[in-house]
């Protein structure tokens, strides 16, 4: 379907193709690399697909003036196909990243891509994350993304890390987080923390506010409140 858009509309500038409720996205597909699916005049795109390599699919040069993606993933793995493109991603002004499900490749796949936009002005990540040693926190932020994002301006974001107790290097309280986030960019960051010790795990999630999403998954007793728009 989605190579038929762009042959039909050759001076499509904007494609929101996007349902803002996840039980019912309605995805393009991007199973085949084909160079059918592109174009040179497409600005903004706003998009729920399948998997990761899709994104990467996307931002392989085919749309090479697009500045503004938004684009939710029903799942994010490793890429199922190779993927040779890892050139800068000049162009691109704004990147918003969504996922329902947890990843276990967040290290690997979301660092390594942001990396190549390095004119980005405004990035939002939203996305569920099991880790191991560490929960993903302010100081993480910063090594990771901030640091990379010369030009970056507005950092929204939505990250609820999941671990087993037992890999955790230590229990961090709410305070630690906190004190994680000094100096931090954002003027508002909302954080809560949950161990579940009979079960041996933990979550941490973290977000700016007010918060954008349209879901609050997980909510417990240590649910902090807040606007919701």
């Amino acid at each position: 379907m989605s190579h038929h858009i762009f042959t039909v509309f050759i001076q499509l500038t904007h494609l929101i193709f996007y349902e803002s409720s996840y039980e019912h996205t309605v995805r393009l597909l991007f199973y085949i690399p084909s160079r059918r699916i592109s174009s040179s005049t497409l600005l903004v795109l706003r998009i729920s697909v399948q998997c990761f390599h899709h994104c990467l699919f996307i931002l392989d040069g085919r749309f090479n003036q697009l500045h503004t993606l938004h684009i939710h993933l029903a799942n994010l793995g490793p890429p199922e196909a190779i993927i040779k493109s890892q050139a800068e991603i000049p162009n691109l002004k704004c990147f918003v990243l969504s996922c329902v499900l947890p990843t276990y490749d967040y290290d690997s796949l979301i660092p390594p891509l942001v990396h190549r936009m390095s004119n980005l002005e405004k990035l939002g990540l939203h996305l569920t994350i099991h880790v191991n040693a560490t929960f993903i926190d302010g100081n993480n932020l910063k090594k990771d993304i901030l640091n990379h994002m010369p030009k970056l301006n507005i950092f929204s974001f939505d990250l609820h890390s999941i671990a087993s107790i037992n890999n955790l290097i230590r229990l961090p309280l709410k305070e630690d987080i906190q004190q994680a986030f000094r100096n931090f960019p954002c003027t508002q960051i909302t954080t809560r923390i949950d161990y579940f010790l009979e079960e041996n795990w933990g979550q941490y999630h973290t977000y700016s506010y007010p918060f954008l999403m349209q879901y609050y998954k997980d909510i417990t007793n240590n649910f902090p409140g807040g606007l919701y728009q």
